[in-house]
Order: C-alpha cells, then sequence, then structure tokens
C-alpha cells in the first residue's frame, strides 16, 4: 500500500470512528413534553455517519466532476486554505463535523485526497451495512440464469449479506474471471496473451 492510499485508509477510518463514537447508543426519544412544545436532548443535533457520507459524496462529486476544480485543487501554487475557504463558499451549509475534519485536512496540505478519502469512508459504511462491493471481470458477458448461484457464491466467499456487483468485460481474458473484494484478487482467468504463448511453443 503507497502512502496516499495508507493516507487516505487512516483519514477515512478515524472520521468514521469518531463520528461513530459519538453517536448516542440507542435512538433518544423526546425528553419533555411541556404543553405540545417537545425538547430533544443534544445528541438529536448530531450528524449520524450516513449524513457525514452524504456530506463526504457531495464534495468527492464537486471535485470530480469539474475539471476546473479537479485542476484548482491539484494545483500546488494555490494554498490549501484558499482550496478551504471555496469549499466553504459552494457548501455553506456544511456540517461542524465535516467543516472540521476539512480544517484538519487543509492544515496537514491533504485537501486533494477528499475523493478518495469520501470513497474510503463509503466503504466503511457499506462494511457497517454488511454490503461487499466486488468487482468481476469477465471474459464474455453473463448468462442471467447464472446470477442467483454466483450472488450466493459471492456471498459465501466475501462472508457479506449483501453483494453490490460491478461486471467489467475484459476483452484480453479467453476464459474464466478475476473477482476483486477489499484488498483480495482472486484471478481465476485464462489471458488471451498466455494462450497465445502457449500456441508459439
Amino acid at each position: 500500500m503507497s502512502f496516499p492510499k495508507k493516507a487516505v485508509t487512516t483519514y477515512a477510518k478515524s472520521f468514521f470512528f469518531t463520528i461513530q463514537n459519538f453517536q448516542p447508543k440507542e435512538e433518544r426519544r423526546v425528553l419533555f413534553d411541556v404543553s405540545n412544545v417537545y425538547i430533544r436532548d443534544e445528541f438529536s443535533f448530531l450528524p449520524d455517519i450516513h449524513s457525514i457520507g452524504e456530506e463526504l459524496i457531495l464534495l468527492r462529486a464537486i471535485l470530480l466532476s469539474s475539471v476546473v476544480m479537479k485542476d484548482y485543487f491539484k494545483n500546488p501554487t494555490y494554498s490549501d486554505k484558499q482550496k478551504l475557504k471555496l469549499l466553504f463558499v459552494i457548501f455553506p451549509g456544511l456540517t461542524i463535523p465535516v467543516k472540521a475534519f476539512l480544517k484538519i485536512l487543509a492544515e496537514r496540505s491533504v485537501l486533494n485526497l477528499i475523493p478518495e478519502i469520501a470513497e474510503e469512508y463509503g466503504k466503511i459504511l457499506l462494511d457497517l451495512k454488511g454490503i461487499q462491493t466486488v468487482k468481476l471481470v469477465v471474459a464474455s458477458p453473463l448468462d442471467e440464469s447464472y446470477g442467483a448461484l454466483l450472488l450466493s457464491t459471492l456471498k459465501k466467499i466475501t462472508k457479506s449479506k449483501t453483494i453490490l456487483l460491478n461486471v467489467f468485460h475484459n476483452p484480453k481474458i479467453l476464459a474464466g474471471f478475476i473477482i476483486e473484494y477489499k484488498s483480495v484478487l482472486l484471478d481465476l482467468s485464462i489471458l488471451k496473451d498466455f494462450s497465445l504463448l502457449i500456441n508459439e511453443v
């Protein structure tokens, strides 16, 4: 794992678990009912891990969807302080935890990692829900009849309740498939390049 990837994983995990630790252990209801005026406790105003995830997705989207924004955030001639100010102008309603997190990233001059951190945070959320993202690379389009068997097999392999399957076609594969999830790679394919090499021998 390269340094940026380690940094991305560390930032995403520490932010996620910080937010999660501040969540009430059980959903709190109304504390008082005085003349039909409901007073909630301070925990009801804390953003949850899911709303934080949504804000990170919005930040990621703005930084990846615009070429100008992407170039601006990757340009080292602009200070991270300027970049942070711009984000606060574009997103004035960000929650306090996200603002604080962005300030930390700005202080460490790593605001350009926001898209990767948001993606990693999303993976942690899916993992918490028992959802595993699986990348399946195949030689040819899959027959619909394989669907149920494939999903049940992937659930067993990944030990997940739900599978979010991304299927890709690779023309270099002669037969078989490649499965990627978390940091696991199962290569059960025969590459065309390899088969051509056998034919030449």
